[in-house]
């Protein structure tokens, strides 16, 4: 019994190695714990001390599971899955998260991967309201401040909590009656001469594009130019040319077709909040939902390697199954 006693991990250094595995690095998982970020790194040591192994590559970018960890982190998640469950159901069960979460987002992510589980969820947990901004009109936002953001810029305040959650990969486009009709360009430069469908973001963010393809862009001709993702999608869905989209819309839109031409990326999409917003039920429900929306395990588009669209499994996945609750009365949260 002694050496079992000594060799079993220790409860509070699972929960932060589940912070850094999370957040992606020992600065984030501190400010998710509202701790010190020598206390994250003397409790990582300590954990892998106890299992004999290596849990992170540390490098400059954050930290990185290794394989063992990452074999550690997929049962840790279910500890906290069900950590979580317990406390929803058992801790008490007779109370109905209701309320309105505000969560901000790209009009792409939104509309596109986010709106097709909202029947799942809604159906789940009938008590609780979305607000969804998709900061098209930032000078008229929203009543109130998001709890939840999901944003391609990692954030750099120093109370918010961000995670990694998806890898989006990026590839040109076309529709399959577009196809049919001009042909599948065979090299980058082929493209030139069709009409292109450009995303306005696309020229700010250099540092995932690069240097050729930004002046590659400036030699296509922009047909259409806009500053919505759902724009540049519809457009190039309809035929009026070829545009630049992450590779994961072949998983809701298979009459789209990835050209064999370009890929780039991944740029990462964070999850973010401040430290205290996931207090209330209702908001730690709609965050795990995201997680699960974007679960790379059982959506391969967004792994962190590129995954080619005629490698995704067959048909989109189920929705993203939301957790039950047992109802007996409600009460907001």
């Amino acid at each position: 019994m002694g050496e079992i006693a000594r060799r079993r991990a220790d409860w509070s250094y699972l929960r932060v190695f589940f912070a850094v595995a999370e957040t992606g690095g020992i600065n984030a998982a501190a400010r998710a714990l509202n701790v010190n970020p020598s206390t994250v790194t003397r409790a990582v040591e300590e954990l892998e001390r106890q299992l004999n192994v290596t849990l992170f590559h540390r490098g400059p970018r954050g930290a990185a599971l290794t394989e063992a960890g990452e074999a550690a982190f997929q049962r840790v998640r279910t500890m906290e899955q069900m950590a979580g469950a317990l406390e929803l159901e058992v801790g008490d069960s007779e109370i109905l998260p209701q309320g309105r979460v505000r969560l901000a987002a790209p009009d792409g992510v939104s509309g596109y991967f986010i709106t097709p589980h909202l029947p799942e969820f809604l159906r789940a947990y009938p008590g609780i309201d979305l607000s969804i901004d998709c900061g098209l009109w930032p000078d008229r936002p929203l009543d109130g401040e998001a709890e939840l953001a999901l944003t391609f810029a990692e954030p750099t305040q120093p109370d918010a909590v961000a995670q990694p959650i998806a890898h989006v990969h990026y590839a040109l486009f076309a529709s399959r009656e577009y196809i049919s009709l001009y042909g599948a360009p065979a090299s980058i430069e082929e493209v030139l001469p069709h009409p292109y469908v450009h995303h306005a973001a696309q020229t700010h963010q250099r540092e995932l594009w690069g240097k050729k393809v930004e002046a590659w862009q400036t030699l296509t001709h922009r047909r259409i130019e806009t500053n919505s993702s759902a724009v540049v999608i519809e457009a190039v869905r309809n035929g009026v040319g070829i545009g630049a989209m992450p590779t994961s819309i072949a998983s809701v839109l298979p009459d789209l077709v990835m050209l064999d031409v370009l890929k780039v990326g991944p740029a990462k999409l964070w999850l973010v909040h401040h430290r205290d917003a996931v207090r209330p039920a209702r908001v730690r429900l709609v965050k795990d939902w995201l997680k699960s929306i974007f679960d790379a395990r059982t959506r391969p588009w967004y792994r962190a390697e590129f995954v080619h669209p005629r490698d995704f499994a067959a048909g989109p996945p189920p929705p993203a199954a939301a957790p039950v609750v047992e109802r007996k009365r409600r009460r907001a949260l």
